[in-house]
């Protein structure tokens, strides 16, 4: 896992552990492979006494882009889908006794956005674009849906998953970590030259905090049966990644040009 060629970086030390997405080439997209070592580091660091504080950091300037689309353009079978697998690393990060924290730097996109909604804490970079995009590939962000429910409210959940990117007029592909932080997706967005230090802050205010009381903490303020929830949204997922709408709109992806319902 520690790797130069392994999706995920880890670093345990001074009571923290920190998981890198390190896929900077495919933009840290969501791969079975990356998914499945992502949740053993999680697993890692949850077993691990020392640590007190998880932090999921990314290398390249995209935090993630969200599935990857050729393995799922590939995928005949919902074992075979990214998305699936991501349900249970979203119910890892959400469940996991210790606190989450997300530092982004760069874009978010679909998947990615389910791991920032996922963790306890997300500090990002003000400008760090991001946005719903599943719609304009013809599937359905379901798997996410869960932890973003969490996080914003359904009115504004339900607009942004129908535009797939912001809601301001003049730059309606993307919304920023800025409006992200306005609407409760983020924890707090700040300026790119103060990140590092505003994360470190909030690390060392949560190893202040009874290991036991997080954790029990945690558990108080469970989404009931999550997994679960989690798990039925990728099999509805899957449903729209195997239709026809959904094939061609990853088909149009890859292929760099509009779908077929673009006029």
């Amino acid at each position: 896992m520690d790797s130069n060629d392994a999706p995920i970086a880890y670093r345990a030390e001074q009571a923290v552990a920190t998981i890198t997405l390190n896929a900077p080439e495919r933009r840290n997209a969501l791969s079975t492979r990356l998914i499945a070592e992502l949740r053993s580091a999680l697993a890692r660091a949850v077993a691990d006494r020392d640590v007190r504080v998880i932090v999921i950091d990314h290398a390249g300037p995209v935090f993630c882009a969200g599935a990857d689309l050729k393995e799922s353009a590939a995928a005949h079978s919902l074992a075979a889908l990214p998305a699936a697998h991501l349900a249970e690393a979203l119910a890892d990060i959400v469940e996991a006794p210790k606190p989450v924290v997300a530092v982004v730097r760069g874009a978010a996109r679909g998947g990615g956005l389910g791991l920032i909604a996922a963790a306890d804490f997300t500090v990002a970079e003000s400008y760090a674009e991001m946005a719903f995009s599943e719609v304009r590939l013809g599937v359905v962000p379901a798997v996410i849906g869960p932890v973003v429910a969490r996080r914003i409210t359904p009115a504004r959940m339900r607009e942004l998953f129908l535009v797939g990117g912001g809601l301001v007029v003049e730059d309606a592909d993307v919304f920023t970590a800025e409006d992200a932080d306005m609407w409760g997706l983020v924890s707090t967005a700040v300026e790119e030259e103060h990140l590092d230090a505003v994360a470190a802050e909030l690390v060392e205010r949560l190893k202040l905090g009874g290991p036991a009381a997080q954790a029990g903490i945690k558990v108080l303020t469970a989404t009931p049966d999550l997994r679960g929830e989690l798990r039925r949204a990728a099999a509805v997922t899957g449903e729209y990644f195997f239709s026809e709408e959904g094939r061609e709109g990853i088909r149009s992806f890859i292929e760099k040009r509009p779908p077929s319902w673009v006029g």
